[in-house]
């Protein structure tokens, strides 16, 4: 069984879905955060494979939280 924090902003492919577009702040904003996690991950030796919207995950504030590291290889 595998359980995850609670994460109150839920699924970026939803909001992706219920806006149509981003302003370019906001796209840059999450941008920024995938760009963190993914230099956090090659940090650590881990390649993310599976980037996709269903497996970003938006907190309370609005920060992005990657999920699902089923295809993640480390290096």
């Amino acid at each position: 069984m595998l359980l995850l924090d609670l994460e109150l902003g839920g699924e970026l492919y939803t909001l992706m879905k219920k806006r149509g577009r981003f302003e370019v702040d906001d796209a840059r904003f999450y941008a920024a955060c995938v760009a963190s996690a993914l230099d956090y991950f090659a940090t650590i030796g881990v390649a993310y494979r599976d980037l996709k919207p269903e497996n970003l995950l938006l907190d309370r504030k609005g920060y992005v939280k990657v999920i699902d590291l089923g295809f993640a290889k480390v290096l």
